[in-house]
C-alpha cells in the first residue's frame, strides 16, 4: 500500500496519485488545502475507519439490481452519510484531516444529489423503474466518487481494508462466466453434423455470407430479432424499436429477422428494400445507410412507411368493388351450403310422401323404447358378467346413433308443422311456385348475413349461442325448402333438387376457393402500402427464393398451418402447427420442410407479399388455437376468409389442379388436416404470436423480442404461450419474471422490458447446459414518456393497446406508437443498466453481458 498522508503537502502527496482521487479532489480543493502538511491523527484514523465500515456495508455503494426496487432506500442510505459524518466529527474534534476531505466530498458531490432527488422522491418519481433510470445513472457516478473516498480513507487510516466494490465485481464475474458459455447454432433446427439436410447447409451459407458482408464475427452462435403480431400497431411500435437499435449499430448484428402478422409489415418492408440484388450501395442496416440513416429527420423511406398507417382505406369505388366481391363470395358460400340443404329437404319430402307420419311416429316410439332398453340393459349385463363387454362403447354409440334417427326425424316433422302454422297465420293461399323457394332463400340468406354479422363477434366467445344459431339457421332453411317442395309436388321438386345439387356439385369441382376469399384483396393492399423501392415507388413483390444473401436479414415469416381435423397426436389439440417461410425453405413439423423453390413452383402466386398477407391473416374460419367449429361455420358463410390454401409440394396426390369447393367445406366444418394436396394457412399469431419459436428451433444465443400484441391487461399471452410451446416441442425453458411489467395501481408498468434466460436442454454428448438470453420488450407505459405520448393517453385511454381490428391509424396514433417504440428501445441502452457507453456502435455481446449483469441472479 502507498505511504499514508505525511508531512508532505497534500498537493504533493495526492495530485496524480490516481484518476479516481482526481474525481473527488478537484482543483478547488487543492487551491484551498493543497499546502497543508497535517499528518493524520489517531482521531482521523478512528473516524476514517468508522466511515469506511459504513461505506462497505451500505446499499449506497453497491450496484442496484434493476428490479430490486430499493431506489428510495439507496437515496436514504446516501443521505444518512451526512448524519454519520456529523456524529464522527463531533465525537473526534481532532480529526481535521478527516473533516476537511470528507466534508468536501459530501458538500461538493453528495449534497446536490440528495437535494435534487429528495424532492423527486417525495413526488413519487422513483416508484417506476423507468422513472428511476436517470437516478440510477447519477447514483452510479456518485458511487464511483464514494469508492474513491474510501480509498482516501485507507490512506488516512494507514491500512488497506475490504474494498467497497469487491462484491459487485464478484457478482459481475459470476454472471459473465455464465454468459460466456457458447450455444451451438442449429440452422433450420439441425445440429451441425454430417447428417443434416442440404436446406440447413444452405441457410448456414446465407447467414455466413451476410456476416462477412457486415464484417461480423459471431463464431458458432446466432442472434435473432423477433417482431410480434398486432396489425399496424405492432408494425409501428416495432419500427420505432428498430430505429433505436440502428442508432447503436446493432441491427446488422442480428442474423435472423423473425416476424408474425403486423410485425411482418415492417419486416417485409426491410426485406423488399434490401433483398433485391444490386439494391444500391446506400441501402443497408448500418446507421449510416438507408432506410435508417438520419440527416435533418427520418428518411423518405420511413416517411413513406407512415402512409401505410391506414392501408385498408380506399376510395368510394374501391370500397364498392370490395363490397361486390364480398357479396359474390357470400353468395357462392351460401349456394354451396343450400344445395346440400335442398338435397336433405328433398329426401325429407320424399320419405314423408312415401311413408305416412303415423308410421314414422310408431317407428320413433319403438326406437325410443329400444334406446331406453339399451341404456338400462347394458349396466345389468355388465353387472351379471362382472366385466365390461368387448368394444362396448363403440357398438353402443353405433346402435344409439341408428336409434336416434327416427325420433329426430319426427322432431323435424314437428318443426315443419310449426312452420306451416306460422305461414297459415299470415297467408291462406298455397300457390305452387318453385320461384317462391328462390325468393324465400334469397330473403333468408340476406337476413342471415345481416343477423350473423351483427351477432357473430359477440357469439364467437359463446359457443352455446353459436351452436343454437347454427342449428336454428340450418333447420329453418330445410323447413323453407320442404314447404316449397310440398307446394310444387314430387316431379317439380325432384327436378329442382337435382338441378340445384348438380349445379352446386359442379361449382364445388370448378371453384378455386382462394379466388372468392379476401386474401387477394388483403395481399394487394399490403403490397401497395409496404413493398416499395428506395425511391418509394411501388414494385412487384420479390420472390422469396430471389432474396439476396445481403444486406438484408435472413427473414423468417411465420404463419399457422391449420389442421383441426388432424389425427396426428403431435397436434395435441392445438388445431395448428407453426408454418414458416424463408428464402431457403417453407414448411412445418407436421408436413416437413421443402425448398422454397418447390413451394413457389407449386404455387405461382407465392411471393413476399403473399407470405406477408398469410402471416397477417387474422380473420379466418380456422384460427389455430382459437379454432371453433361453430365459429368456422359462420366465418365461412360470411366469407371472412383472409387465409389461403397452398399446394403442398410434398403431398402424394399432385393431380388436384386447384383448391376446389371441397376445401370450402373443410373451412365450413373445420376439418382441414395435413394430408391433403392443399394445406390451409392463416395468421402466425393463431399459434405463436411473438415470432420467437423458430429462433428457439435454431438455438439462437441472443434474442430480442418486440411484443406489440393487444394486451391491455398485461397478461402476457404471447410470452406464456411461447413458454408452453417451447418446453413441449423442444424441451426449452424460458425463465421470465414479469412482475415489473404488470400494471400498478395507476395503470402503469414499472418497466418496459425484462431480461430472461433461455435454458436449452442437454443433449447426449453435451458437457454443460447451453443458455441463451432473451430481451423481452413489451408495449407499455411507465409514466416517464414524453408529453406527446402522455397527451394521447389522455385523449385516447385505450392507447397503447388500440384493438387490432383498428387498422386505420391516424397520423397522431402512428407517431405515438412509433415514438413509444423508439423511447422503449432507447431505455435499453442506459449506461446505468448496461455498463456500456451509449455509443454509435455497441457490440451485441457486450450489450447482452451488461444487461445480464443488471438483471440476472446467479444460477443456483
Amino acid at each position: 500500500m502507498s505511504a499514508p498522508i505525511s508531512n508532505h503537502t497534500w498537493r504533493d502527496r495526492l495530485v496524480g496519485l490516481s484518476d479516481d482521487l482526481n474525481e473527488i479532489l478537484d482543483q478547488a480543493f487543492f487551491d484551498r488545502f493543497g499546502n497543508w502538511t497535517r499528518t493524520p491523527s489517531d482521531a482521523d484514523k478512528f473516524a476514517a475507519h468508522a466511515l469506511h465500515v459504513e461505506l462497505i456495508s451500505r446499499v449506497a455503494t453497491q450496484p442496484l439490481g434493476y428490479s430490486s426496487g430499493v431506489e428510495e432506500r439507496a437515496l436514504s442510505s446516501i443521505y444518512e452519510l451526512f448524519g454519520i459524518a456529523r456524529a464522527l466529527t463531533q465525537r473526534e474534534p481532532d480529526c481535521q484531516t478527516f473533516e476537511v476531505i470528507v466534508w468536501h466530498v459530501l458538500n461538493t458531490y453528495v449534497r446536490p444529489f440528495t437535494a435534487k432527488w429528495h424532492a423527486r422522491s417525495v413526488a413519487g418519481e422513483l416508484s417506476a423503474l423507468d422513472n428511476s433510470d436517470v437516478f440510477r445513472a447519477e447514483l452510479q457516478a456518485l458511487q464511483m466518487r464514494l469508492i474513491s473516498l474510501d480509498r482516501v480513507l485507507d490512506l488516512i487510516r494507514d491500512r488497506k481494508g475490504f474494498p467497497t466494490s469487491v462484491a459487485s465485481r464478484e457478482l459481475a464475474r459470476t454472471i459473465r462466466d455464465e454468459m460466456a458459455r457458447g450455444v451451438a447454432w442449429r440452422p433450420m433446427g439441425d445440429a451441425q453434423n454430417a447428417n443434416r439436410s442440404e436446406l440447413s447447409r444452405e441457410e448456414e451459407r446465407r447467414v455466413e455470407y451476410r456476416r462477412r458482408y457486415y464484417d461480423i464475427d459471431s463464431g458458432e452462435w446466432a442472434t435473432g430479432l423477433a417482431l410480434s403480431g398486432g396489425g399496424i400497431r405492432s408494425a409501428t411500435f416495432a419500427m420505432g424499436v428498430m430505429v433505436a437499435l440502428s442508432k447503436r449499430g446493432l441491427l446488422q448484428q442480428f442474423d435472423y429477422l423473425s416476424t408474425v402478422s403486423g410485425g411482418g409489415y415492417a419486416g417485409s418492408l426491410i426485406t423488399q428494400l434490401l433483398g433485391v440484388k444490386d439494391s444500391g450501395s446506400n441501402l443497408g442496416l448500418r446507421r449510416t445507410e438507408l432506410p435508417f440513416k438520419r440527416n435533418e429527420g427520418e428518411s423518405e423511406i420511413l416517411q413513406r412507411f407512415r402512409q401505410g398507417a391506414n392501408y385498408l382505406s380506399g376510395l368510394a369505388w374501391e370500397r364498392f368493388t370490395l363490397g361486390i366481391a364480398q357479396a359474390q363470395g357470400i353468395f357462392i358460400n351460401l349456394f354451396v351450403l343450400l344445395s346440400f340443404v335442398s338435397l336433405i329437404a328433398f329426401v325429407d319430402y320424399l320419405l314423408r310422401f312415401l311413408v305416412p307420419d303415423l308410421v314414422w311416429n310408431k317407428i320413433a316410439l319403438c326406437s325410443s323404447i329400444l334406446l331406453s332398453a339399451l341404456f338400462l340393459g347394458i349396466p345389468l349385463i355388465r353387472g351379471w358378467r362382472g366385466r365390461a363387454l368387448a368394444s362396448e362403447a363403440r357398438w353402443m354409440a353405433s346402435v344409439g346413433a341408428v336409434l336416434l334417427v327416427p325420433p329426430l326425424w319426427v322432431a323435424l316433422g314437428s318443426v315443419h308443422s310449426m312452420f306451416e302454422s306460422l305461414l297459415t297465420t299470415f297467408r291462406s293461399d298455397r300457390q305452387p311456385a318453385i320461384e317462391q323457394l328462390i325468393v324465400a332463400w334469397t330473403v333468408f340468406g340476406s337476413l342471415l348475413v345481416v343477423v350473423a354479422a351483427t351477432f357473430t363477434r359477440v357469439a364467437l366467445s359463446r359457443p352455446i349461442i353459436l351452436s343454437a344459431l347454427s342449428v336454428i339457421a340450418l333447420t329453418l332453411a330445410e323447413a323453407i325448402a320442404y314447404h316449397q317442395f310440398q307446394i310444387a309436388g314430387a316431379v317439380l321438386a325432384a327436378c329442382f333438387a337435382f338441378f340445384f345439387v348438380a349445379l352446386g356439385t359442379t361449382l364445388c369441382a370448378a371453384l378455386d376457393v382462394n379466388s372468392t376469399s379476401l386474401h387477394n384483396y388483403y395481399r394487394t393492399k399490403l403490397a401497395k402500402a409496404f413493398l416499395f423501392d428506395a425511391n418509394c415507388h411501388e414494385v412487384s413483390p420479390i420472390k422469396l427464393s430471389a432474396i439476396a444473401h445481403a444486406p438484408s436479414f435472413f427473414p423468417i415469416l411465420n404463419c399457422a398451418l391449420n389442421v383441426p381435423g388432424s389425427t396426428n397426436s403431435r397436434t395435441r389439440g392445438r388445431h395448428a402447427d407453426v408454418m414458416s417461410f424463408t428464402p431457403v425453405s417453407a414448411g412445418a413439423s407436421l408436413i416437413g420442410h421443402s425448398a422454397i423453390a418447390d413451394w413457389e413452383q407449386a404455387n405461382p402466386s407465392l411471393d413476399l407479399a403473399t407470405a406477408m398477407a398469410l402471416s397477417g391473416a387474422a380473420i379466418s374460419p380456422q384460427m389455430g388455437l382459437k379454432t371453433s367449429r361453430y365459429g368456422s361455420f359462420w366465418l365461412t358463410v360470411l366469407n371472412l376468409r383472409l387465409g389461403a390454401w397452398l399446394k403442398n409440394p410434398r403431398a402424394t396426390n399432385q393431380t388436384t389442379l386447384r383448391a376446389n369447393g371441397g376445401y370450402l367445406l373443410e373451412e365450413l366444418l373445420a376439418t382441414a388436416d395435413e394430408t391433403k394436396t392443399y394445406v390451409q394457412i392463416s395468421d402466425g399469431g393463431h399459434i405463436e404470436n411473438l415470432g420467437v419459436y423458430e429462433l428457439l428451433r435454431r438455438r439462437c444465443r441472443f434474442i430480442v423480442a418486440v411484443d406489440g400484441e393487444h394486451d391491455e391487461m398485461m397478461t402476457f399471452h404471447g410470452l406464456t404461450n411461447l413458454q408452453r410451446l417451447a418446453y413441449i416441442d423442444f424441451g426449452i425453458t424460458i425463465e421470465a419474471n414479469l412482475d415489473d411489467l404488470r400494471l400498478g395501481s395507476e395503470g402503469l408498468s414499472r418497466s418496459h422490458f425484462r431480461f430472461c434466460r433461455i435454458r436449452y436442454p442437454l443433449e447426449e454428448n453435451d458437457q454443460q447446459e447451453e443458455i441463451g438470453y432473451l430481451v423481452y420488450l413489451k408495449l407499455s407505459l411507465t409514466g416517464n414518456e414524453g408529453e406527446f405520448i402522455r397527451r394521447l393517453k389522455f385523449d385516447e385511454p385505450s392507447f397503447p393497446h388500440h384493438p387490432t381490428a383498428n387498422q386505420f391509424f391516424t397520423e397522431v396514433q402512428f407517431e405515438a406508437y412509433r415514438a413509444l417504440g423508439e423511447h422503449v428501445g432507447d431505455k435499453m441502452f442506459l449506461p446505468s443498466i448496461t455498463g456500456v457507453a451509449d455509443d454509435p456502435y455497441i457490440d451485441i455481446e457486450a450489450w447482452f453481458f451488461g444487461l445480464g449483469s443488471s438483471f440476472l441472479d446467479p444460477l443456483p
